[in-house]
C-alpha cells in the first residue's frame, strides 16, 4: 500500500499589484485591491423517481469583480470630459480590468465590466473610501484566452496551433 511521501513543496506566493482600467484600447484609470468571484449557476437535474441528482449542470456563469480606490488617469479625465463625480464615470460605460502582478503583467482580464454597485464609505475623522463592483462579460487568462465555458486545455492547444501556423506563414 503506497504511503504519504512527506516532502517540502516549492511554494510560490503570487502578488497582485494593481488593477489597470481600460475603455477600449485607452488606459483611463487604475484601482487598488480587487476581489473577483464567479457564480456558475449550478443546478442539480433529477430523473423521474430518483431523489438523487442524475446530473449537475453549470447553467449561468456570472463573473463579478470588485475594486477599491478607483481613480482616473489624466488621459481618462480628458477622454471622459472631466466628470464631476465617479458616478458619472460609472454610468453607461463598460470597462476592461487587467488584474496585474508585481511585474506589471496581467494575471486575469475581466472584459466588458459594467458597474453593479457603488459603495462610498464616509467615516468620521478617517479617509473616505470607495468600493465598486462590476459584472463582467468574460474572463481572459494571461494569454488572452477566455476561461469561461470551454475546455481550457483544448483552447490552449488550439491557440498554440494558430500561433505555429502564423509563424510558418511568416517564414519564421
Amino acid at each position: 500500500m503506497p504511503g504519504f511521501n512527506a516532502q517540502q513543496l516549492a511554494y510560490g506566493v503570487r502578488n497582485g499589484n494593481m488593477v489597470t482600467v481600460m475603455l477600449g484600447d485607452l488606459e483611463v484609470g487604475f484601482a487598488q485591491t480587487s476581489s473577483a468571484s464567479n457564480a456558475w449557476g449550478t443546478e442539480s437535474l433529477y430523473g423521474i423517481g430518483s431523489e438523487k441528482p442524475q446530473e449537475i449542470q453549470q447553467l449561468k456563469i456570472s463573473p463579478t469583480v470588485s475594486v477599491d480606490s478607483f481613480s482616473l488617469t489624466e488621459k481618462g479625465l480628458t477622454y471622459l470630459g472631466y466628470p464631476s463625480s465617479m458616478l458619472e464615470v460609472l454610468s453607461n460605460n463598460a470597462f476592461d480590468f487587467h488584474l496585474m502582478n508585481e511585474e506589471g503583467l496581467p494575471i486575469l482580464t475581466y472584459v466588458g465590466c459594467v458597474a453593479e454597485n457603488f459603495n462610498l464609505n464616509i467615516p468620521a475623522n478617517q479617509p473616505i473610501t470607495q468600493a465598486v463592483s462590476f459584472q463582467a462579460l468574460d474572463i481572459l487568462n494571461a494569454l488572452g484566452v477566455s476561461i469561461l465555458g470551454a475546455n481550457q486545455a483544448i483552447q490552449t492547444v488550439e491557440q498554440a496551433a494558430l500561433i505555429g501556423t502564423a509563424l510558418n506563414t511568416a517564414g519564421l
